[in-house]
């Protein structure tokens, strides 16, 4: 199409006229590649005449091909949402969708998902189930037990795979210390090549037992919806061969990233279990982080370029700097070491210390000892409520004494076995921390104090929620977080542990970002 001509078939395709069945209105929605018509029930995708090196769709040739190969990879997973390849044509009276005239464009045709269903909506509304979750890993488990195998190494290779991490390297060299500080551009760096380097022989045994597939290339929660019983995944990457024919645990990385990013470290969780559970030797956990840590650095860098274009407004610039920054955080997160030994908790109720350790554990698959429901088991309360005043019931001096013994005698069998471990308590005097400091010196290993701290408003606001959802295993309230106190650690106690404050008011992203970067 000639450039000049773009302009009028995207007015004429904004009437209502053009559609059959006519809708009550047509929107537009424009990508850096496509014009998207939402036309009532249906969706037209027009590929823009763009050539960006990585994707062409510069001829009308090309444009055709790629929607029909649109048209042909999506219904994988999208199944009877993708419908037809429509021609664009011009005759008399201008552009329009099918007919006679002269063809000018085509457009992939497909019904109208259902939005309530739509992931990230479910996600934003707090509305996702784990089983929707069991039904998308089946749908996957499937799909790349299906999925076309490449051993040859053209895909998926450790060199394959190296161009492309070494490419994005050079693409963001310019926004060191401004989109990514530049301690974190050479930590992602430095653990990237590291793994490259090192792992070597599982890239070869990858390709060679078949785990390289034609898979989706852009799995993240914009394109996945999911109604009761029949998920679907949309809008895979057509246009470059190279970004979707990729190892399995690419392809599902991306899903998981796209969790984590929105805090959802739980769901995350679970759904990489799910996939280790039901993709058998398909799924290599091995692998799982290195790719995660790619997958946030590409959205890094994707959104860092945006954050230059200057067709964009000001507002809408550093926007995108601000969630370019982000991901790359967030791949510093995944290109730093699991916590090593024991790492303490601290904080008063409210604090946000649960809702970390939980993260961590999440996360890094680290086990989590919680003094809440080892003070209950003590009483054979396990699951129940227990409230009692400051100091009193389950919660007097002996009790807590009792309770902190507890948790280091478990805490010892795990760091014996050679695990880390996370002991989520309040630690708030120097006389319970000892229990723990302990066993991290009986046993000759790091211990680690993270003390959670937020401004009364957030605790309130924290204990507030906790107690109108009554599903959480403690009893502390408002009133008794007023009376607790933190003791500073005594120069004896620096002496013996690594001791950091975390602000809670942060999300989780932001906290584990501090978490990993303490000096």
């Amino acid at each position: 199409m000639i450039d000049n001509q773009q302009p009028a078939m995207v007015d004429d395709l904004l009437q209502k006229n053009r559609y059959e069945p006519v809708p009550e209105r047509v929107e537009l929605v424009q990508t850096h590649a496509s014009w998207v018509f939402l036309a009532g029930d249906y969706v037209y995708k027009i590929k823009k005449p763009v050539d960006f090196g990585f994707l062409d769709f510069s001829t009308l040739a090309k444009r055709r091909m790629f929607c029909q190969e649109e048209l042909r990879l999506n219904r994988r997973l999208g199944g009877d949402y993708y419908l037809r390849v429509e021609n664009v044509v011009k005759r008399d009276g201008g552009y329009f969708l099918g007919g006679d005239g002269t063809i000018v464009d085509y457009a992939v045709v497909m019904r109208r998902l259902p939005e309530t269903f739509l992931m990230r909506r479910l996600l934003a509304e707090d509305h996702l189930q784990k089983s929707q979750l069991d039904e998308l890993v089946e749908l996957l488990r499937s799909f790349y037990e299906q999925a076309k195998v490449f051993k040859d190494g053209r895909f998926g290779s450790r060199e394959k795979v190296r161009f492309d991490v070494e490419e994005n390297f050079s693409q963001t060299k310019s926004f060191v210390n401004d989109t990514i500080r530049a301690q974190d551009y050479q930590r992602i760096i430095d653990f990237s090549r590291k793994f490259l380097q090192d792992k070597h022989k599982l890239f070869v045994r990858r390709v060679k037992e078949g785990a390289v597939r034609e898979g989706h290339g852009d799995l993240h929660m914009e394109h996945v919806c999911l109604p009761p019983g029949s998920p679907l995944v949309y809008d895979c990457i057509e246009f470059n061969q190279r970004f979707r024919r990729l190892d399995v645990v690419n392809d599902l990385a991306f899903l998981a990233m796209d969790l984590e990013e929105n805090n959802r470290f739980d769901f995350a969780a679970y759904f990489t279990d799910l996939c280790s559970q039901r993709l058998g030797s398909l799924f290599e956990p091995e692998l799982l982080f290195f790719y995660k840590c790619y997958r946030a650095y590409v959205r890094g860098k994707v959104l860092s370029f945006l954050s230059t274009d200057a067709a964009l407004e000001q507002t809408a610039k550093i926007q995108a700097q601000k969630r370019a920054a982000r991901y790359f955080r967030l791949a510093t997160i995944y290109a730093s070491p699991p916590p090593e030994g024991i790492t303490l908790m601290a904080g008063v109720s409210g604090s946000g210390k649960s809702y970390l350790a939980q993260a961590m554990s999440a996360l890094w698959g680290v086990k989590c000892l919680r003094s809440d429901i080892v003070r209950k088991e003590l009483h054979g309360l396990a699951g129940e409520k227990a409230a009692a005043p400051f100091g009193k019931g389950i919660y007097s001096r002996e009790t807590t004494l009792k309770t902190y013994s507890a948790l280091a005698e478990q805490a010892a069998a795990v760091v014996s076995s050679g695990s880390s471990v996370i002991v989520d308590a309040a630690s708030l005097k120097t006389v319970d921390r000892q229990f723990i400091h302990e066993v991290a010196k009986s046993h000759e290993v790091p211990i680690r104090l993270v003390v959670c701290r937020a401004p009364w408003s957030v605790l309130e606001e924290n204990l507030r929620k906790r107690g109108a959802e009554g599903v959480d295993v403690s009893d502390a309230d408002i009133d008794i977080a007023r009376r607790q106190r933190l003791e500073p650690p005594t120069q004896e106690e620096l002496e013996m542990i690594s001791w950091l404050e975390i602000d809670t008011r942060h999300d989780l992203v932001e906290q584990l970002y501090q978490l990993v970067t303490a000096k």
